[in-house]
């Protein structure tokens, strides 16, 4: 039985082969009513709670939190998606982000658009805030620097650490990281810094 993580998977699929595959008319006519059909198909059932809207776990996590996430979460299609964990980064504790951007994200010839890294970014530094232990905050300011190009069809590391903690703001700095890179010396391809503001009590 196909789950709503198959189904995502499914429209990221076809949102490549449409970006890669000029069809025929015939092709592009069926395929049209196949996908009206499935959107009707999948219209009727439960409304699905925004993550903000779950209840929290006994430790007051959001359950599934990330899975809508624009950037991270495997039930948004239009998602890379990107795989969060907690891990370290020359013995400090840091959150990885593992990724592999298709040419759907394509920017310059061959490489990620800036932007799509600038979010990718967003997504794992605003994970790194909660390393510390404290409180998330929303963004307050958000500074990439390119390096070179990210290449396409890569595996990439994105590594966040908290540089600086506050009662009411937190300090994140990152790298993306060409992941084959890691076994020799680190090819670094952008690095960034944000500030997230925390919310005062």
């Amino acid at each position: 039985m196909a789950s709503d993580d198959d189904i995502a998977d499914e429209l990221r699929a076809l949102a490549l082969q449409l970006h890669e595959v000029h069809a025929d008319d015939d092709r592009r006519a069926s395929a049209y009513d196949l996908l009206r059909d499935a959107r009707e198909q999948l219209s009727v059932g439960e409304r699905r709670l925004r993550w903000y809207e779950e209840y929290a776990d006994a430790e007051g996590r959001r359950a599934r939190n990330r899975d809508l996430s624009a950037w991270s979460g495997n039930l948004n299609a239009v998602a890379p998606p990107m795989r969060l964990e907690v891990g370290e980064r020359n013995g400090q504790p840091a959150m990885l982000g593992h990724v592999r951007l298709s040419r759907l994200r394509e920017g310059p010839p061959g490489s990620g658009h800036g932007g799509v890294l600038a979010g990718l970014f967003d997504e794992v530094m605003g994970a790194a805030q909660r390393l510390g232990g404290g409180e998330g905050g929303m963004t307050g300011r958000l500074t990439v620097h390119y390096r070179k190009p990210t290449p396409l069809e890569t595996d990439l590391l994105f590594r966040a650490w908290i540089h600086q903690e506050r009662p009411t703001r937190v300090i994140i700095r990152a790298e993306s990281v060409l992941a084959a890179s890691l076994v020799d010396t680190p090819v670094v391809t952008a690095g960034a810094e944000a500030f997230f503001v925390r919310p005062q009590r």
